[in-house]
């Protein structure tokens, strides 16, 4: 067994129970010197609109309403968070979330000071209430409990002073603070009005503020003029989903949109080559996989999973799908996330395959189905590859697609055979990367679509939140990660990268690896 070298940066500052910072102002962010190359807030620029498009709408836009990528990327628009992550360098950054400082008594106890001068986009303040009663629906919400479930208790001791405590030592407990399911809305607004109402007229202290929604088509913002950091730079935020990926690349390239999300790895040569469009890239902190209900029938068997790893050729899945875009991957954590284990790959071998199924009592094969989401065209693809593979093995492989919405829904309630999805480590730590889709405790809507899991994995997975030793840490994911892949509930397909196109005068966009961009820093020449 062989481990990868681990930036040593993220292991220290993942370990670290004390910390404390003090930003250059509290509140009044706005008013500080930009980045070199910004211009001023209120500046004039040459466009006060920006509009991206996206594969799909936001299922909800509560933090705690849905853990879907859309969701998260357009609140982390419009709520604060009490800390953010450098995803450089995936420490936080102090001055850019409302904690104002911390410290950790213990390693289940976190005091937090916010900041004072912080609004909601109706003009109330911010309180240190607002938070607690955040957090504590978050950790109670079948869409976020599988990273903010381990809050016990939120107790705000006045308007800017509270304390979160969590059931067991957890060390990575700031960056599970830091995720877009864990932003801030207005308590009052909120008990009076209902998740259903809120999220239909969202209210946070984020840099944009709701505007308009058009179901199913847009998303409208505008700037946050009393932002608490530094105000956008644009004065309009428009997000449209728009299903087919050419379509997006076409729209940026026409000047009738800024930024196209996800573009196609099949269009990667024609946007570079365009000189209307600005083609990013970065390897990011996504696998993708196939994944397998062992509650549906032929599947609940291992020796079956196992065969199937066997007989799926993943590298010529990233080769001629994914077009080289990413790279192959033998596990579930990116190599960039901290506890990445390289195991040992299933080589294709349709032998090797053909003696699992007969073991398994299924020579002669069975029927099955795959599932994959509409507006996703390399899924699409994925499925029939797999359906034509798994065809020599006399597996008949029914391919359905569904709407995006409708699948999420669908296979929370395990009502699918085999699907195709993607997981991020969006806080770069194993926890987040293995215990939401592998432990028992998160069966449907809390990450784990395959409704597998064994007691032994159950049982490292809460000792590996538990610890604070970073070696204890590392061998029990170490093990945990070798349970998985001989258990096979998925199939391996690879890390993921992001290609985004974005309009050629568009300037101040980072891409976060985890997929929650941030929109505010951006300008126009």
């Amino acid at each position: 067994m062989k481990l990868k070298g681990i930036l040593a940066i993220l292991l220290v500052a993942m370990l670290v129970l004390a910390a404390c910072a003090e930003p250059a102002a509290q509140g009044g962010g706005a008013a500080a010197t930009p980045p070199a190359g910004q211009p001023a807030a209120g500046t004039a620029t040459t466009q006060d609109t920006v509009t991206v498009l996206g594969p799909s709408m936001p299922v909800s836009l509560v933090p705690w309403g849905a853990n879907d990528s859309a969701s998260s990327e357009m609140n982390k628009q419009i709520y604060s968070h009490l800390f953010v992550l450098d995803y450089a360098t995936f420490e936080i950054v102090p001055e850019r979330g409302l904690a104002l400082s911390w410290d950790q008594p213990d390693a289940s106890t976190t005091n937090i000071q916010i900041r004072s001068g912080v609004y909601f986009h109706n003009g109330d303040p911010l309180t240190a209430h607002d938070v607690a009663f955040s957090l504590i629906e978050g950790s109670n919400s079948p869409h976020t409990a599988a990273f903010l479930g381990m809050i016990s208790n939120v107790v705000a001791h006045d308007d800017y002073n509270l304390t979160v405590y969590t059931e067991m030592p957890f060390a990575p407990i700031l960056r599970h603070l830091a995720h877009t399911g864990a932003g801030i809305v207005n308590a009052r607004v909120f008990q009076e009005l209902g998740l259903e109402a809120y999220a239909d007229n969202p209210i946070g202290t984020g840099p944009f503020a709701f505007s308009n929604l058009v179901l199913g088509d847009r998303l409208e913002l505008t700037a946050n003029t009393n932002y608490w950091g530094r105000v956008p730079l644009v004065t309009n935020f428009v997000y449209r989903a728009v299903a087919a990926p050419d379509v997006r690349l076409v729209e940026v390239a026409s000047g009738h949109a800024d930024v196209a999300l996800q573009v196609a790895p099949a269009d990667v040569a024609g946007a570079e080559a365009n000189p209307d469009v600005n083609l990013m890239r970065r390897m990011n902190l996504s696998t993708n996989y196939v994944g397998f209900n062992v509650n549906a029938p032929h599947i609940n068997n291992p020796l079956v999973r196992q065969a199937i790893n066997y007989a799926i050729d993943t590298e010529a899945i990233v080769n001629h799908v994914f077009m080289g875009v990413g790279q192959p991957i033998n596990g579930p954590l990116a190599d960039i996330a901290w506890g990445f284990v390289e195991l040992e790959p299933f080589t294709p071998n349709l032998d090797r395959a053909r003696e699992l199924l007969a073991e398994a009592g299924y020579a002669d094969g069975f029927s099955t189905t795959i599932w994959w989401n509409i507006g996703n065209p390399q899924r699409e693809q994925i499925a029939e590859m797999v359906q034509f593979t798994l065809a020599q093995l006399n597996i008949q492989v029914e391919v359905i697609g569904m709407e995006w919405a409708s699948y999420l829904e669908a296979t929370e309630r395990g009502e699918h055979d085999m699907f195709i999805l993607g997981w991020v480590t969006v806080t770069g730590d194993a926890d987040y990367g293995l215990h939401p889709p592998f432990h028992s405790s998160n069966f449907g809507a809390g990450g784990n679509r395959t409704f597998w899991s064994t007691p032994r994995l159950d049982e490292l997975l809460d000792a590996g939140r538990a610890s604070v030793d970073p070696v204890e840490r590392m061998a029990i994911y170490t093990e945990a990660q070798e349970i998985i892949r001989a258990e096979a509930p998925w199939v391996f397909l690879n890390q993921g990268e992001f290609l985004i196109a974005l309009n050629p005068n568009l300037r101040g966009f980072e891409i976060n690896p985890a997929g929650h961009h941030a929109y505010a820093p951006i300008w126009f020449e």
